[in-house]
């Protein structure tokens, strides 16, 4: 008996004159061109369907959809099997054969169970919510563990006078085939499987599906190479099932064989079809509700929305401008924002306008004219409608609140004037103190009482009454804030320059600690040196005997320094911490309170905090922390 090589060269004429009709030269046979395109087309067409199904299982995590969850990767992988095994089966038909053969039934349904099996676990470990590089490795040799074990039991299926033979290079190259470029389909079709956009979604299993089509001709065609037919060494062919089951040990010729490819063929096309109608409803369904969600933020919405096109024409309003501006919808469209706006912001409306347009979204306070004529405040949200990186118009989302600013500046000045009441107040009861006093001395000097001590107390008093005055004017007459950036260590130096001969005076010594490569802050720089000249004095002055302050400068994080001041005076209980800051309330015999309130006050504006604290032993350490932006 021959090989089939030999047989071959017996058939030159018949392959010759079969070339000529465009059949492809094999090693072991020939192939029909048509039946091998449509075999990587099969390949192709089933990956997608796959991995469509897949990436739909993918984003279905939650609980309640674990049933159509299993259904979509059960799905995808039938898809999957079923076209790495019709793909083979149609590449066998493409094969024209110099000797007869017939497909074993057992084995080829094997070989489809182990397409669909592989499959199955290759997708539902590349469909978990956490993925790794081990496991797409894993799913990669799964899937072309599982392509390469469906063709060579499906070559094990071929029933003939020959056996079949494989060539170890090429043999191990359609595995290495397989593998490889399974793993870089699964990883380029799932790497970024959170993405929610239908069309994203549909442009990135693209080049899966077509990697897939190649890891499985590839593999095929490859393992075909391999194949070396040659005759038995006996004339007996040895069974390869046992003759228990009939029915799988029976085998089928390749035209019953082309049937069956035909019936998967047309499954794979119905999987397509549903597919592509499930797609469609799904894009209908999210259409629809975003139409839903637009309608309930847009005409729902009981704050004006104006959609403005690129020059500032109204393009859309939604049915508040009525209640908010006096206007129906139809009035506004198609008009410019500027015949709207109070005529001295209407620069600063076109430049705010200008930013929103190159796409950064803006929140500001803006007035609008009421169709009656009078001013509308608004608290306008503006943000640009992009499509990629192109804008294509601005949409506002403005909050009427004339009612709300006109009851807080009601209440600003209701404040106001209770403050004001309360410094009176104040003001009067410090003042009544030496006035009283001074009231009594000089009734003393009138009954003959002139002593020179009673002079000393008068002027003592006097100059208190002058220290209140000049304390309060200080605090009517706060300038607005210049702020700059500013070294705390050399403004702290400074500070110091001017209290060391004080502290000297009372047998105080001052200790500075500064850390190196303090940051510079943005501060009014005259503001923070009265806070730190008022809260000096006062550690200097709580000392009644010899000791010493400690002054600390440092980092705290990476946006913050901390500045401590601890003094070893007589302290404070935490009873009396609670009322530091208010005015007129003091530890001093003779202070106001007032420098401590305009201290606090600076803090809080520079966005900063004032905390006392005990100190270790005796004493009160002060707490200042200050941004650096």
């Amino acid at each position: 008996m021959r090989s089939s090589v030999e047989k071959k060269k017996g058939s030159v004429g018949k392959i010759g004159n079969a070339q000529r009709r465009g059949i492809m030269e094999h090693a072991s046979g020939s192939y029909n061109i048509s039946l091998v395109a449509l075999s990587v087309i099969i390949a192709i067409v089933a990956s997608y369907a796959s991995l469509d199904l897949a990436s739909r299982a993918g984003r279905n995590r939650e609980p309640s959809s674990g049933g159509r969850r299993t259904a979509q990767l059960s799905g995808s992988a039938f898809a999957m099997g079923l076209g790495i095994w019709t793909m083979h089966f149609v590449g066998m038909l493409a094969l024209r054969l110099p000797f007869p053969a017939v497909y074993h039934v057992g084995l080829t349904l094997l070989s489809l169970l182990i397409a669909i099996g592989s499959s199955f676990l290759a997708i539902f470990l590349v469909s978990r919510h956490r993925l790794s590089a081990n496991r797409f490795i894993v799913s990669g040799m799964f899937m072309g563990g599982g392509i390469s074990s469906m063709h060579y039991v499906g070559m094990a299926a071929i029933q003939s006078a020959f056996v079949i033979h494989y060539r170890p290079l090429p043999f191990f190259a359609s595995i290495a085939i397989a593998v490889t470029v399974s793993y870089a389909a699964l990883y380029t079709t799932f790497r970024l499987q959170n993405g929610n956009d239908l069309g994203h979604r549909k442009r990135r299993l693209v080049p899966g599906a077509v990697l897939f089509g190649v890891a499985v001709t590839g593999m095929h065609y490859m393992g075909m190479t391999a194949s070396h037919f040659m005759s038995p060494p006996s004339a007996a062919r040895t069974d390869a099932f046992a003759k228990t089951w009939a029915f799988l040990n029976a085998t089928v010729d390749p035209g019953v064989l082309s049937v069956w490819v035909g019936i998967t063929i047309g499954i794979l096309i119905a999987i397509l079809i549903g597919g592509a109608f499930i797609d469609r409803r799904l894009a209908m369904e999210s259409a629809r509700m975003s139409g839903l969600q637009f309608e309930a933020l847009f005409d729902g919405n009981p704050d004006l929305v104006c959609v403005f096109d690129l020059n500032g024409h109204i393009i859309g309003v939604n049915r508040a401008s009525e209640p908010v501006m006096g206007y129906k919808a139809d009035e506004l469209l198609h008009r410019s924002k500027r015949l709207f706006i109070v005529p001295d912001r209407v620069e600063a409306a076109d430049r705010l306008f200008e930013e929103v347009k190159s796409g950064q979204a803006r929140q500001y306070e803006m007035s609008v004219i009421h169709k009656s004529g009078h001013p509308v405040d608004l608290n306008v949200t503006a943000i640009p409608v992009r499509d990629g990186d192109d804008v294509l118009a601005v949409v506002t989302i403005a909050k009427d609140v004339t009612e709300q600013k006109r009851a807080e500046e009601q209440y600003r000045r209701s404040d106001k004037l209770n403050v004001a009441g309360q410094l009176a107040a104040g003001v009067a009861h410090e003042i009544r103190n030496p006035l009283t006093s001074i009231k009594g001395f000089l009734h003393l000097m009138r009954t003959g009482g002139d002593r020179k001590e009673l002079y000393d107390i008068v002027q003592s008093e006097v100059e208190q009454i002058d220290r209140i005055i000049t304390e309060f004017l200080l605090l009517a007459k706060q300038q607005p804030a210049q702020y700059r950036r500013t070294n705390l260590a050399d403004l702290l130096d400074n500070v110091l320059a001017l209290l060391n001969a004080q502290a000297h005076m009372n047998n105080i010594e001052i200790v500075a600690s500064f850390e190196p490569d303090i940051p510079d802050i943005w501060c009014d720089d005259d503001q923070i040196r009265q806070v730190f000249v008022n809260l000096l004095k006062n550690a200097i002055e709580s000392m009644t005997e010899k000791g010493m302050i400690v002054l600390e400068l440092r980092k705290k994080g990476d946006k913050e320094v901390l500045i401590r001041i601890v003094d070893e005076g007589i302290g404070i209980s935490e009873e009396l911490k609670t009322r530091l800051g208010e005015p007129f309330y003091s530890t001093k015999e003779k202070g106001t309170g007032l420098g401590l309130m305009v201290t606090f006050k600076i803090i809080q504006e520079h966005k900063g905090t004032i905390r006392y604290q005990n100190g270790n032993v005796r004493g009160t350490a002060v707490e200042v922390t200050l941004p650096v932006e």
